[in-house]
């Protein structure tokens, strides 16, 4: 690896830990766009401008080492909250720190311009996975939501105007880089407007990159599972000879096993069963090597990467990765890069879960990482198993296959059965440090509970492939509210609590 790769994990550091400005500028209703005070350095907001075509804010960055002589392409970064919310501050500060992350490194090493929009993904409307551009959201044609695609467009279009008129130098076409959703973004914005997009990258793809395919295994395609009907958003049957000019870099983790088509969001029921009978139904290593073989044989300009030892993440090799393959196919012709190699981890499964200790968000044994972050209500069953190598969707994966059932068992008081509806995630260190799934109850389960009884944690074991095992000892206790501390103490002291 180049010496280069020191500073540029050097400098990702520092984005971590630095406060970055965020300067305000009110969107254009005339044009072209005017100039405005843009200070190199600064993380810009611009203002939604529905006179310009977007109504929604984005995010502008420009290094201080870009030179105005030398022409320049728009990095544009698609935001991914990760997850739904009606209350548009939670996307917009998402978008934000997104823009001071590694893109904003990615646009500092390639001395180019970032754009991030800041779309939102309501929690009404779930299905509507806007973050990925989904058939759902392409099939907008009012309102605010309006085609995603086409605001991004004006956005671009708005953001050259004012780095030209700044006097910048600014190519028409665009770089694109996104990860799990905002990649998916990314490649069905090049397949419907291939003429804006020079390169582009996208990791974490769920080994569902759309396909250049109009059927495959007699099963119609329809975008964005592939372009069958494409030209209902574009008003053109597939333009081949376009987006093949496009130079993709594809990449996927082989430890990654975080796939979208189970999920309804991502892919409507009738979407999933077409993917299964067109392409497989696992992604990994089946739906991914059909994929490769598909883009080899119709994408002259598409380099497909497996990276070896990595699940659904971005490693800083990675990154600058990238960075080279943007580099690489900055001219006319197209370059493949030759990718990190990380040492080979073979994937492997967890088939026996231990949970040592349950916590509460207060508990003092909690690890500096989740300190304060774990809200009122909320038990962390404490995990002993990890495998190095892998990522979180370990323990994801092994409730998946071992379910989560256990019953909380006191002498004189009602058993409190626990079942999937109360697991809400997990967390870990990502080292084998620490690891834990996420418990909440509902209100009948906490209404049957007593406060500070110690219940015994016995697991019901329905799979005797994927075991729980809790450790002698466990016990849950439900912690007495703040409110009722208080109380309890005035109660003890025989002091009345007057109103």
């Amino acid at each position: 690896m180049p010496p280069r790769l020191s500073g540029f994990k050097l400098r990702l550091l520092l984005i971590g830990l630095t406060c970055l400005a965020v300067v305000v500028a009110n969107g254009s209703k005339a044009e072209p766009p005017a100039v405005f005070d843009l200070k190199c350095g600064d993380t810009v907001e611009i203002a939604a401008s529905p006179a310009s075509g977007f109504d929604f804010p984005y995010y502008l960055f420009v290094p201080d080492a870009i030179d105005k002589n030398e022409e320049a392409c728009l990095l544009v970064e698609p935001n991914n909250t990760g997850t739904t919310s009606d209350d548009f501050e939670v996307h917009r500060q998402k978008a934000l720190s997104l823009a001071n992350d590694y893109p904003r490194l990615l646009a500092t090493e390639l001395h180019v311009p970032l754009l991030v929009p800041v779309f939102p993904r309501p929690q009404t409307g779930w299905q509507t996975y806007t973050h990925s551009l989904d058939r759902d959201t392409v099939e907008i044609n009012d309102g605010p939501l309006k085609r995603l695609d086409l605001q991004l467009a004006a956005m671009i279009d708005h953001a050259t105007g004012r780095l030209r008129a700044n006097g910048f130098k600014i190519k028409d076409q665009v770089l694109m880089d996104g990860f799990s959703a905002s990649a998916k973004f990314c490649i069905r914005f090049a397949f419907l407007h291939p003429e804006r997009v020079k390169a582009l990258a996208a990791g974490g793809v769920n080994a569902l990159p759309t396909l250049p395919l109009v059927s495959r295994n007699g099963q119609v395609v329809p975008f964005p599972i592939g372009v069958a009907d494409i030209e209902r958003f574009t008003g053109r049957t597939y333009d081949a000879k376009a987006h093949q000019a496009v130079a993709q870099y594809i990449y996927m983790g082989y430890l990654d096993r975080n796939d979208t088509l189970p999920s309804r969001d991502a892919w409507s029921e009738g979407e999933a069963n077409i993917i299964k009978a067109a392409i497989a139904e696992r992604m990994m290593p089946d739906r991914w090597a059909i994929v490769q073989s598909i883009y080899r044989d119709t994408l002259p300009r598409a380099q497909c990467v497996t990276y070896n030892g990595v699940g659904h993440a971005i490693k800083p090799e990675m990154l600058r990765d990238i960075e080279r393959f943007f580099t690489a196919n900055s001219g006319n012709d197209f370059v493949a890069i030759d990718p990190h190699d990380y040492p080979f981890v073979e994937y492997a499964e967890l088939r026996q879960m231990h949970i040592t200790a349950v916590y509460t968000g207060q508990d003092k044994r909690l690890p500096e990482f989740l300190a304060n972050k774990v809200r009122e209500g909320t038990f962390l069953f404490v995990v002993q198993e990890w495998i190095p190598g892998l990522d979180h969707t370990q323990l994801t994966d092994f409730v998946a296959n071992a379910g989560f059932n256990f019953r909380l068992v006191a002498a004189g008081h009602p058993e409190i059965a626990l079942t999937r509806e109360n697991w809400c995630g997990n967390t870990s260190s990502g080292d084998g440090k620490f690891q834990a799934h996420y418990m909440e109850f509902e209100k009948d389960q906490l209404e049957k509970m007593s406060y500070e009884v110690p219940y015994t944690l016995v697991a019901d074991n329905l799979n005797d492939q994927y075991v729980w095992v809790v450790a002698d000892g466990v016990t849950l206790t439900k912690p007495i509210p703040a409110d009722k501390t208080v109380q309890t103490e005035l109660d003890h002291t025989g002091v009345s609590n007057m109103k």
